[in-house]
This record gives C-alpha cells, sequence and structure tokens, in this order.
C-alpha cells in the first residue's frame, strides 16, 4: 500500500506507526500520506498535448475572429466571402498544422521524467525529476538553470535525480473532481472549469486515491466528484 507517514526530522517517508524506524521521533497521525510514483513520457501523455493546446487553439481562434470581424466592419458580407474565397480558411488549417507539429517537437525534447506524487493533509503534490540535468530538456519546459537550482534545497530533492517542478492543488482550492477509473488518472480542477493537475496512479492504487479524495472533501459538497 502506499500510505505512509513522514518524518519531519529525517526528512523522508517511513512506514506507519507510533515512531520512526531511523531516528525513533514520534509520528503524528497527521503525518499520514499517500505516496507513490511513475515514469512518465510526455508525448505519450494526452494531457501533455492538452495543457499546451488550449492555450494555443483559443489563441488561434480569435485571431480568425478578430480577422473576420476587421474585414466585415471595413467591407461587409461582401468582403468576408471574397476573403474566405481567396484562402483564409486554408491559411488558417496550415496554421493548425504548425502548431500542432510545434507542440509534437516540444514534447519529444522533453523526453521522459519521473514524477512523485503525495496526498497529504495539505492537498495533492506532484514532484517531477529527470534522470539528469539537460539544458535541452529545461528549455523544453520552458525552464531554465536557474530556475532548477532554486529546488535544490527542497526536502524532496533526490542526489542521484533532478528536481526540475514541485506543483500543489491545496484541497480548499479544489473546485472539481474527476475520477477516470479507465485510465487510473485522478483529474483536479482549480477553479471548477480549469484543469490544474492530472495524476498518474498505478492502477492498484487508484482505489486508495479515491478513498482519500473524498474523504478530504466530504465536507465541501460544492466540490463535484465526477466518475
Amino acid at each position: 500500500m502506499p500510505l505512509v507517514n513522514y518524518c519531519k526530522k529525517c526528512k523522508t517517508e517511513v512506514p506507519l506507526g507510533e515512531s520512526c524506524v531511523y531516528c525513533g521521533g514520534k509520528l503524528p497521525k497527521t503525518g499520514q500520506q499517500l505516496s507513490f510514483g511513475c515514469t512518465h513520457v510526455p508525448l505519450k501523455d494526452w494531457f501533455c498535448w492538452n495543457q499546451l493546446l488550449r492555450v494555443g487553439l483559443p489563441a488561434l481562434l480569435l485571431v480568425m475572429a478578430v480577422s473576420l470581424i476587421a474585414e466585415a466592419a471595413a467591407g461587409g458580407s461582401a468582403a468576408v466571402e471574397r476573403m474566405l474565397k481567396q484562402g483564409f480558411l486554408s491559411t488558417m488549417l496550415i496554421l493548425l498544422g504548425v502548431m500542432l507539429l510545434a507542440v509534437l517537437l516540444l514534447l519529444l525534447m522533453q523526453g521522459g521524467e519521473r514524477i512523485h506524487y503525495v496526498l497529504d493533509k495539505q492537498g495533492v503534490h506532484a514532484w517531477v525529476y529527470l534522470e539528469q540535468e539537460n539544458p535541452l530538456q529545461l528549455y523544453a519546459r520552458f525552464l531554465t538553470r536557474e530556475s532548477v537550482e532554486k529546488l535544490v534545497s527542497d526536502d524532496h530533492a533526490l542526489p542521484n535525480l533532478v528536481l526540475i517542478r514541485h506543483q500543489q492543488v491545496s484541497w480548499d482550492k479544489i473546485g472539481r473532481v474527476r475520477l477516470w477509473r479507465e485510465a487510473s488518472v485522478l483529474l483536479l480542477y482549480s477553479p471548477a472549469f480549469w484543469q490544474a493537475m492530472h495524476v498518474n496512479c498505478p492502477v492498484q492504487e487508484f482505489a486508495a486515491v479515491e478513498e482519500m479524495v473524498r474523504s478530504k472533501l466530504k465536507r465541501r459538497k460544492e466540490v463535484k466528484i465526477q466518475q
């Protein structure tokens, strides 16, 4: 089971119990948490595509709408019809293709990563690591070496891996949850219309994840938990 406790003195996860197996210190029940990890390839993850496209696609649609409105204001419906016949739509389709190709290349350059997920009293956390520091993989994630160096002091920084990001969604900030059992994925929305995090759960741990999510959010009646 992924249920463990966290020893603040040792700064490490330890088995459940009243005391730490390393230092013997007392362990509070509030330190209990779910902990698991996965190897992740952004290129193969639809949610990584979605994260980039939900920014790019609205921008493309906005350009298209502004262009049509401006043409209509300048020359009326005849000008819009002439604009469409002159290849405006095909130009937009080409731009869409270029955008998809750019996303493909960006995710390809990101390579693989390891993610450590923790569900605790504060919320849901995700620590993302690279096997080694790679400038190309950092730039493809819109990160710099300086931003990564700031995470060296994080309690979850590991000696053999490079911590590049710590993402957190607090329980009180969650507006909606979707439990996608078929893919063993937990989707968190904050606010209710914006997907803030997706958690790739091991199949055998999904039931424990669902149980903790329902337990932490049971008092917040306004939060919808969708199947």
